[in-house]
């Protein structure tokens, strides 16, 4: 793991994947569990704007001058 996303969780800005929480709790010596224990969705960053696929593609279809199907 790069040291500077590390440094992020550890400050509380950063927002790791299962992945990487399972891999930290290997080095710790504990269970996955101990990192998330407490943790409700009040504690979940604010989404800025949320795409849906749909979205996403309609924009790319803009940008590419053609009109959404």
């Amino acid at each position: 793991m790069n040291v500077s996303n590390y440094g992020k969780i550890e400050r509380g800005i950063g927002n790791p994947v299962l992945h990487t929480l399972v891999r930290i709790s290997a080095v710790l010596d504990i269970d996955p569990a101990q990192l998330v224990a407490g943790l409700t969705a009040d504690h979940l960053p604010a989404l800025l704007e949320a795409f849906s696929a749909a979205d996403y593609v309609a924009e790319q279809r803009r940008r590419a001058g053609r009109q959404p199907s």
